[in-house]
């Protein structure tokens, strides 16, 4: 079982404690269960109320946990009770398809472990801003040869209402309550997209990327909708606010690149046309992406491998005179891996070199 305790809720009005996503702890209690203040915790009401919040403060008396109004209403509101503050928040044992039977919150990475070129993230995917995960997925997929990473959140609620539950903002999202997350938050990564949706009727594209490659994404993403009359700005215009934009250091995508890349996008936008823009980003992003491979290739036996192995040998020192030259570096790097495995082969496309 995960580290748990029981607490008495406290309901403040809204005005003292910032967001509806935010509670207030004791130090002594959140200690207990491996949790501190700005980390998310899982408060479970009932088998079938159950919500995140990130941890804004931690003197409260022990035994107590305290929240907004709204807050409590993302547990059903009414009168206070007690509840139970678990340290795990996501329950990623599911499957995606038993997460929407039970109404739960998961998460999901496709990652070598090396790879450093590209992460696309849906943190608010499933039915919390539908198909983002989608898109990140689709991102993934049209660039499966360079082997991007995905990172991405999926959340589910019965009858609705998976946004007030399962949503952690993108600033506060804390790597310590996502175990898969914090696998990749130092890769330090070339580019990071991340796909979010939003209540406005346009899509807005900021990050902290340079403003040359969002005008690039723009231009991309409004061919790709020509017959949607949907509006495609970047964080330059006032339509792209400073609390949506991306632009804040602290936001996830900021911190996994330089060269964050946050997409905003109206429902009308997900809804019909989420692969279209998906693969507009793929077709801007794949050619920046200029991560070096292992090449795949089946071994050689006895003396044939060991024939191989000069061969290989003559090759290199061949590239050695043309090393200067854009990409031959990274040939000369799959040759000195041809001739290491030259007995074995490899099977893996996804080997950074």
């Amino acid at each position: 079982m995960p580290p748990t305790y029981p607490a008495t809720v406290i309901v403040w009005p809204d005005a003292a404690l910032g967001t509806k996503e935010h509670c207030l702890v004791n130090g002594e209690d959140i200690a207990s269960i491996g949790r501190v203040v700005n980390q998310q915790v899982r408060i479970v009401r009932s088998p079938t109320e159950r919500a995140l919040y990130t941890v804004k403060g931690d003197s409260l008396p022990l035994g107590n946990v305290q929240m907004m109004v709204a807050g409590w209403d993302r547990l059903g509101g009414g009168e206070a009770e007690t509840v139970t503050v678990d340290a795990e928040v996501t329950r990623s044992s599911l499957t995606d398809a038993e997460a929407q039977t039970d109404s739960e919150f998961v998460e999901r990475l496709t990652d070598n472990g090396k790879h450093h070129g590209l992460i696309a993230l849906a943190p608010h995917g499933g039915m919390i801003e539908r198909y983002t995960d989608m898109q990140a997925e689709c991102v993934g997929q049209q660039l499966a040869a360079k082997c991007v990473s995905v990172w991405r959140c999926k959340g589910w609620k019965s009858g609705g209402g998976a946004y007030d539950r399962w949503h952690i903002t993108s600033t506060e999202i804390h790597e310590e309550s996502f175990p898969l997350l914090q696998t990749v938050i130092d890769r330090g990564f070339k580019f990071a997209v991340a796909f979010h949706g939003w209540t406005n009727d346009h899509i807005c594209i900021g990050g902290l990327s340079p403003a040359s490659l969002k005008q690039e994404l723009r231009a991309a993403i409004e061919a790709a909708i020509d017959d949607s009359g949907i509006l495609v700005v970047t964080d330059a215009d006032p339509l792209c606010p400073d609390e949506f934009n991306g632009n804040h250091p602290n936001n996830l995508v900021n911190r996994l690149s330089a060269n964050g890349i946050q997409i905003e996008q109206s429902l009308a936008a997900r809804t019909d046309y989420w692969e279209a823009i998906a693969d507009a980003v793929a077709g801007v992003l794949g050619p920046k992406v200029t991560v070096c491979t292992a090449p795949v290739f089946e071994g050689a036996k006895g003396l044939a491998c060991l024939g191989t192995i000069i061969g290989y040998i003559i090759l290199l020192i061949f590239l050695l005179l043309l090393i200067w030259i854009p990409g031959v570096f990274c040939v000369f790097k799959g040759v000195l891996f041809r001739i290491a495995h030259a007995c074995t082969g490899n099977s893996d496309p996804c080997i950074e070199l």
